[in-house]
């Protein structure tokens, strides 16, 4: 009983640290697509399928907080329905967060967001700008498909107060994007990015490696090109095979055949070469941006600090507690073992490194107690390095960058 005791208060101690932030994110989900592609096992849905028609009880409206999940019983119907309930979840959390915080940062993911009509979109943030105060310079982020923007709506955006935008390109590579399932061609992307850049002067484009396909010189390529368009932000994901997904089922089945590991790593390091060269600041393990134009709100998943996801299958992380399609927690204190192997995972994938004094403010200990044996055999073995003027932060080497889920699997088993 008393351990019980003890683990609660370390739980409510480590909530108070979790709440030193007065400023939020915000990530609002958008769930429609055109057509879902062959990796993709995001929550999303193509328009017009079947499956969103209505919810539950007959278009029933959110009906706040305190009725549970808002989206659980309910499918996300039309779009015009889906934005009515989400703007009444906006309205809610204002009324449970205006005063305590600010908004520092605003993502629009899906899904694609810029597939439904924009001014549901704009309509969104101008309801979410009516329920909060913005901090100055607030980054407000739009994920958008090349094949889903024109001149018109990305005006439109930027004139509602987006501020950023992230292009869902993936390759410049036509055999590569008809493999993945992609709806724009080469040609197209190139030309979303030229006009994104008239109305933005943050744009990001997303790139993936380790495609059916792809070689070495086909992934250079699209990296040339990003670059050569001016962009001011690149992330460049490997593919994941996701159960349930076109892609895992025809690897499974052996119709699918992807580039090797070797392969897969020398795409990685030719990228870290080519957007160094380019002027990219490499800051998290798929991530490099001009100096400036990090990701404010990916920067506060990868920091813990707090944020607010709005609309179906959206997360949250607030004073220390995830929680998920509501706008408060349950009410459980936070799982300290939980938080301690998220702060690795997150702070961990930043260029910099882990900041093992923030650990020991937020959980009241130090790193080297909670992980110090797999610390010292990881750094023995050029996995991890101490960086920062004091040897205060736990970083990646360049080897460990190889084998970064490998190397924080075997620092989480000594939670």
């Amino acid at each position: 009983m008393e351990e019980n005791k003890s683990r609660f208060k370390i739980a409510q101690d480590g909530a108070d640290a979790f709440a030193r932030s007065s400023k939020l994110g915000i990530y609002i989900h958008v769930p429609y697509c055109v057509r879902k592609c062959r990796y993709c096992d995001f929550v999303s849905f193509p328009m017009g399928d079947g499956e969103l028609a209505g919810c539950a009880g007959g278009n029933a409206p959110y009906r706040g907080a305190g009725a549970g999940k808002a989206w659980a019983s309910c499918p996300a119907g039309s779009p015009e329905d889906y934005f009515a309930r989400l703007g009444q979840q906006i309205d809610e959390a204002g009324r449970l967060y205006s005063e305590r915080f600010s908004i520092g940062s605003v993502f629009f993911g899906g899904g694609t967001p810029s597939a439904v009509d924009p001014s549901l979109v704009c309509g969104a943030l101008a309801r979410l700008k009516d329920a909060f105060d913005f901090e100055e310079g607030a980054e407000i982020s739009l994920e958008a498909n090349p094949g889903t923007v024109s001149a018109e709506s990305l005006a439109a955006y930027r004139a509602a107060g987006f501020n950023r935008i992230s292009l869902g390109v993936q390759s410049f590579d036509d055999r590569v994007l008809g493999i993945m399932g992609r709806i724009h061609s080469s040609a197209e992307a190139e030309e979303a990015v030229i006009l994104a850049r008239k109305s933005f002067s943050n744009v990001n484009v997303d790139l993936m490696m380790g495609v059916p396909g792809q070689t070495l010189r086909s992934w250079e390529d699209s990296l040339r090109r990003a670059i050569e368009l001016g962009v001011q932000h690149i992330s460049f994901y490997s593919l994941q095979l996701e159960e349930g997904t076109p892609f895992f089922e025809d690897y499974r089945a052996g119709r699918l055949e992807l580039p090797d590991w070797e392969e897969n790593r020398a795409m990685y390091r030719r990228a870290l070469e080519m957007l160094k060269d380019g002027g990219y600041r490499h800051y998290e393990v798929s991530n490099a941006a001009r100096p400036g134009f990090e990701c404010a709100h990916n920067l506060r998943y990868w920091t813990m600090e707090p944020y607010l996801g709005l609309g179906m299958a959206a997360h949250s992380f607030i004073d220390g507690v995830r929680f998920s399609e509501s706008v408060r927690p349950d009410g459980a204190a936070p799982d300290v073992s939980e938080l301690k192997g998220d702060f690795v995972f997150t702070q961990l994938r930043l260029i910099d490194g882990l900041n093992t004094e923030l650990y020991k403010k937020l959980f009241g200990c130090g790193f080297e107690e909670d992980f110090g044996e797999a610390l010292e055999e990881l750094i023995a073995e050029g996995m991890l390095r101490r960086s920062g003027p004091d040897g205060e932060r736990i970083a990646f080497t360049a080897e460990g960058l190889d084998r970064t889920n490998p190397v924080m699997e075997r620092l989480l088993e000594e939670l």
